[in-house]
């Protein structure tokens, strides 16, 4: 039986290893060893979209956002990171079925405030504001899924998957 000493030891080889290996950048370096650990389809693609949002400074607790929200055989396409509302960052989903705005909340982690399926969608666009923007999803029925933003850029990216895939164009390979 090995002992609690020499898993902590082991563990700080292998964080030094790492840390020589990739730099002061470990946190980046852990989760893509995590993503590529992932067996579930939902979780993989959401961490390796996550990680595209890297360059913007936003913090939240996701690690059971894929069980809570996401059907586990579902392939995340993008997430956009919304503004600071209530202590937490709300996410847009983008998945190849449908489109998610989630936030956590303390009472109810991870809660789906509104969705839609990718058939139900007309168009997407970001609206600039004074401060920051939104996001907004415009739907055959019903009122339109609004994200209100911090920054622009990762969202218009996310908006421009959103027409490709309402236009018929496939999701990105």
């Amino acid at each position: 039986m090995v002992s609690r000493r020499e898993k902590l030891r082991a563990a700080r080889k292998l964080q030094h290893e790492m840390r020589e290996q990739h730099g002061d950048d470990l946190k980046t370096a852990m989760t893509q060893m995590y993503i590529a650990s992932s067996a579930i389809p939902a979780e993989r693609t959401y961490r390796e979209a996550m990680a595209r949002n890297s360059s913007q400074r936003f913090s939240v607790d996701d690690w059971i956002l894929p069980e809570k929200v996401l059907d586990p055989e579902e392939t995340v396409l993008d997430v956009a990171v919304g503004g600071l509302s209530l202590d937490t960052f709300p996410l847009l989903l983008v998945t190849d079925r449908r489109i998610i705005l989630t936030m956590d909340q303390p009472w109810r982690r991870w809660r789906i405030l509104r969705e839609a399926p990718v058939t139900d969608v007309l168009d997407a666009a970001v609206e600039p504001r004074l401060i920051g923007g939104r996001l907004r999803v415009r739907l055959r029925q019903g009122k339109d899924i609004v994200l209100k933003l911090g920054a622009l850029q990762r969202p218009e990216e996310v908006a421009a998957l959103i027409r490709r895939l309402v236009g018929g164009g496939g999701a990105p390979g």
